[in-house]
């Protein structure tokens, strides 16, 4: 942080003293901060020891610095001197004064942390850092570690039908990296259709990369195929198996005609976000959308952030050859971002069959509390109805007691429930009776029935 300019008519000591008593008055430098030993700031500097030597004893004959014997030179308590000036950063609130959380919380992407496989964890990252994984600080591979690919692979197959081989998996820490890797792979001038409603993640993905998107409806039974069969663009993003928000499922006569849409041209793509789909509590597994596809159509995504935990940053792809071999000899493409001491420890987890007892673990408890919510929400038909239960971490409500949507957000407000509207994930669509994003992965069990009493009092207030 020091400046000397040696073409300067001022002497260097002189600098270099000028230098270190604004640092200390402007509180760039704190009390008790060491400073560098004379030798380390004069060979930094490029500058004699004398120098340093001069500048510091000025510091000291000044009250700014003391010496401590064997120890070096440290900061003084300047805050009696006459020249200490509150700091620019003290002008200003506090950006760490947050207005506080909500007592009745229903939030989406949070999992339920007293079951979190601790033990097992902590077993893996002590595995991961012992010495004998040496291999672990080298760079890995850019698609991620073989031996988590390969695992990655095997559930699919196992719980989803995917179709792949390990090469043909790419790791990412997130589903929005993992769609920026993939548009880079597409064809060139080629716009997306979004569904609507949508998380904000991904159109906000592609307004940064200047890539046009058009929004279609989703109907009862999955997104408005007629609509993206007239589409302007080539490429369609979906969640068909639990669709996000609205946990509607994509029927399979709309899965056999998107596909064929795509098969007609050799530009066209699916992206399947396999959303939510660890967790269904009705009815058979539905298999993945490109478990049906025949012509290398479909780009699979999924995430463990909720079978695991959304720390764990581990997204995952599954491309088709033709997008392979683009990426593999694409140069300076996105890749290698998550910890591979990580990876080991996700690796691990799977090949110990660990990972499948936690999802039946936690399907159980998620439904558990599920049906908690829809014990309690059924017994007001006439205020509430339920869509989007059969599958994942959350469902939507519908008020029908006459209010307007900020009435019921005014309402929220005023019984400190955190709830978010689904509006927020609407673009396009036509006005309809308030609808809310229940989500309840996160909420203890223990506090659910507290969290749905406080619900259903703040609509059914007269």
């Amino acid at each position: 942080m020091f400046h000397i300019n040696k073409r300067d008519g001022q002497p260097i000591y002189i600098q270099l003293y000028e230098n270190i008593k604004q640092s200390i008055i402007n509180g760039s430098m704190h009390e008790g901060e060491k400073l560098p030993s004379k030798r380390q700031l004069s060979q930094y500097l490029s500058v004699s020891q004398t120098t340093v030597e001069n500048a510091y004893a000025q510091l000291v004959d000044e009250g700014y610095i003391y010496s401590q014997p064997k120890s070096g030179f440290f900061i003084s308590d300047i805050e009696t001197l006459p020249l200490t000036k509150k700091t620019p950063l003290e002008s200003f609130p506090s950006q760490h004064i947050t207005s506080p959380e909500p007592a009745y919380a229903f939030n989406l992407g949070m999992i339920d942390q007293a079951h979190f496989p601790f033990e097992q964890f902590r077993k893996y990252a002590k595995e991961a850092f012992e010495e004998l994984q040496f291999h672990l600080v080298e760079p890995g591979h850019k698609q991620g570690d073989y031996a988590l690919r390969a695992q990655i692979s095997r559930y699919l197959f196992h719980s989803r039908g995917v179709q792949s081989s390990p090469e043909q998996v790419i790791v990412a820490s997130s589903t929005e990296q993992l769609l920026s890797i993939i548009t880079d792979l597409l064809p060139e001038q080629t716009g997306i259709m979004l569904e609507d409603p949508i998380y904000p993640q991904v159109h906000q993905v592609l307004k940064r990369k200047h890539i046009p998107f058009h929004f279609v409806p989703v109907e009862k039974d999955g997104i408005a195929i007629n609509t993206v069969e007239n589409g302007p663009h080539h490429v369609v993003y979906i969640t068909p198996s639990h669709q996000f928000p609205t946990g509607v499922t994509m029927s399979l006569k709309k899965r056999m005609r998107l596909l064929k849409w795509a098969s007609a041209h050799p530009h066209r793509y699916i992206i399947e976000d396999d959303y939510d789909s660890e967790f269904r509590y009705e009815g058979k597994p539905i298999p993945a959308l490109q478990s049906l596809d025949q012509t290398g159509s479909v780009i699979y995504v999924s995430t463990f952030s909720k079978s695991i935990s959304p720390t764990i940053r581990i997204a995952y792809a599954v491309l088709p050859e033709a997008l392979l071999r683009h990426y593999q000899t694409t140069k300076n493409i996105e890749g290698g971002t998550v910890p591979r001491h990580t990876q080991y420890m996700v690796t691990a987890f799977m090949e110990t069959n660990q990972f499948e007892r936690h999802l039946n673990r936690m399907r159980k408890i998620y439904r558990q509390k599920r049906d908690i919510i829809l014990h309690q929400l059924q017994q007001y038909p006439a205020i509430f109805d339920v869509s989007g239960e059969k599958t994942g971490m959350h469902l939507i409500i519908t008020i029908k007691n006459g209010w307007s949507e900020q009435t019921c957000l005014n309402q929220l407000q005023r019984f400190d429930i955190d709830m978010k509207p689904l509006s927020q994930y609407v673009y396009h669509q036509e006005h309809q009776a308030p609808r809310f994003v229940v989500g309840f992965g996160g909420i203890p069990i223990e506090d659910l029935e507290t969290h749905m009493e406080r619900l259903i009092a703040c609509f059914n207030e007269e």
